[in-house]
């Protein structure tokens, strides 16, 4: 993996988890890699790893521009993008039934999702068609396509991005560019700032996702970041050169019944 992304350019939003070993892995592999997070603290994630930090606000359209712009201004191209944040800081309400929700609550995901992988998209689409190559990410997770009751407005949210990421390969195939969804089966700690922390049904809820995770799981376990990050690598990279306009599953071999 040293060497997998040697000359390339990566730029990475988000400084949680899921982006901290994605960028990682990215780096690891020979990338030149620039995150972005809303957070000024992000760069703290990184103390000790060769990589740049910048605080950007991933919905706002204007920010991720000019931060791309300047990565390209400094490297002169940007050869991967990578979201893996959308939404604020909390909201979603995970866990509470479609009947408990109010719309805004339903609707935060689905609008903070496509509108974080709309911008970032939009931003490096004009540099990668004019070098003619790249390769523009995602992650997503399975209750875009298996159904998981009190999922609240996150399976709609996830499909929306997936099928975006369907549209663009479409339109940016003919140039050279590539599109590739990481579809998860969860990660650590990715769900606890969504969660309906108030509902009272809630420790029953989860404990009934956890049952229903467990009897459709054909490996009993989930991936680790380290395997979503080596996923990322190897999905941005040449070697995975004629595939696009797909979801790679990391969900363990779920089932849907």
């Amino acid at each position: 993996m040293e060497n997998l992304l040697k000359n390339k350019t990566a730029v990475v939003y988000g400084a949680g988890s899921i982006g901290v070993a994605v960028a990682t892995a990215f780096a690891n592999a020979g990338a030149t890699v620039f995150v972005a997070d809303h957070h000024e603290e992000a760069s703290k994630r990184f103390a000790d790893r060769n990589i740049r930090t910048e605080q950007v606000d991933v919905l706002d359209k204007d920010a991720v521009a000019a931060f791309v712009n300047s990565v390209v201004d400094e490297t002169g191209h940007v050869d991967i993008s990578f979201c893996a944040t959308a939404t604020h800081e909390q909201g979603g309400e995970q866990g509470a039934a479609l009947a408990e929700l109010s719309y805004e609550d339903f609707s935060m995901p689905i609008i903070d999702y496509t509108k974080a992988h709309f911008n970032t998209a939009n931003a490096v689409s004009p540099h990668m068609v004019k070098q003619h190559s790249g390769v523009i990410m995602g992650i997503t997770a399975i209750v875009s396509q298996i159904p998981f009751p009190y999922t609240a407005g996150f399976g709609p949210a996830w499909a929306a991005v997936e099928a975006m990421l369907r549209l663009l390969a479409a339109e940016l195939g003919p140039h050279g560019v590539r599109t590739v969804c990481l579809r998860s089966a969860g990660s650590e700690g990715a769900a606890d700032k969504t969660l309906a922390h108030t509902n009272p049904e809630l420790a029953t809820r989860m404990e009934g996702w956890g049952q229903r995770w467990m009897s459709r799981n054909l490996l009993g376990k989930g991936p680790t970041l380290e395997e979503v990050g080596h996923m990322a690598a190897f999905m941005a990279s040449d070697l995975a050169g004629v595939t696009t306009g797909t979801t790679v599953s990391l969900d363990a071999g779920m089932i849907s019944r």
